[in-house]
């Protein structure tokens, strides 16, 4: 079976567990690629896959848009796809409502998984480095993921339709009442776009940030630059080897993510 995987990462966790369904799949003799979602690669993918996995990062309780823009790209053809995605505390209905969308392309949803992993947004805003904060944080994941991926595999190979997942009980409230607390805090981190900088004094211009960003929203001439075409997934910020992306004053001193790291 020929199986394309892609996926959307920001500080790193999807892509950990993308990288760990690909060596399982491969450890059973399928013919197995894996790519990250970029906004110019989506109209580029290679359509020759029997099967498509698809993960991301849950980004206030829906998939980025650029997982929405890569199905869009795609005519299903009747073919199986399946979902995995990363979350801090809690999803809503972001993978029910991708299946949904996916369905509308003709494809066939066969199977979806969750996985806890530390909340990136939140070690960068909020977490001094060798805080109890950043202790706790590192510490929400999800147990036995090597299991996980063993069990979600077999249900995919065999292909069968997958059922809709349940519509989160705590919708009404987290509409309601969450999401207008968080959009009149930061308007879901939409507001940090503008105030990303890397600091002359410290950039090595090692090009990470450039090369690495979803959107092609940072370029280099002379210095390094953000524009306003930005997803706020902290890539940039998580992954400078000299820290020196930083968001104004907030960031200053905080916690970087850039490799997983689970105990």
């Amino acid at each position: 079976m020929k199986i394309s995987i892609l996926y959307y990462s920001g500080a790193g966790n999807t892509e950990f567990i993308a990288k760990k369904i690909e060596k399982s799949f491969k450890n059973k003799s399928h013919l197995v690629s894996s790519e990250k979602i970029k906004e110019d690669s989506i109209n580029n993918v290679e359509d020759g896959f029997d099967v498509l996995g698809i993960g991301f990062p849950i980004y206030f309780r829906e998939a980025p848009e650029l997982v929405y823009d890569l199905l869009r790209s795609l005519d299903g053809k009747n073919r199986s796809i399946f979902f995995f995605a990363t979350k801090g505390l809690y999803s809503g209905n972001a993978v029910r409502n991708i299946m949904d969308f996916s369905a509308a392309q003709n494809f066939q949803p066969v199977g979806s998984i969750e996985f806890f992993m530390p909340g990136t947004d939140f070690l960068i805003l909020f977490a001094k480095k060798d805080s109890f904060t950043e202790r706790f944080l590192k510490r929400i994941h999800s147990r036995n993921i090597d299991e996980k991926i063993s069990s979600f595999m077999k249900r995919v190979q065999g292909s069968a339709p997958a059922k809709r997942p349940f519509r989160k009980w705590y919708t009404l409230f987290d509409d309601y009442i969450v999401k207008k607390l968080e959009t009149m805090y930061d308007n879901h981190h939409r507001d940090y776009i503008g105030q990303f900088y890397s600091r002359a004094d410290t950039c090595i211009e090692c090009m990470k940030c450039v090369k690495g960003c979803p959107r092609h929203n940072i370029t280099f001439y002379e210095h390094i630059k953000f524009g306003v075409n930005c997803d706020v997934c902290f890539y940039c910020i998580h992954n400078c080897p000299t820290d020196s992306i930083q968001i104004g004053e907030i960031t200053e001193g905080n916690v970087r993510y850039n490799r997983v790291e689970l105990r």
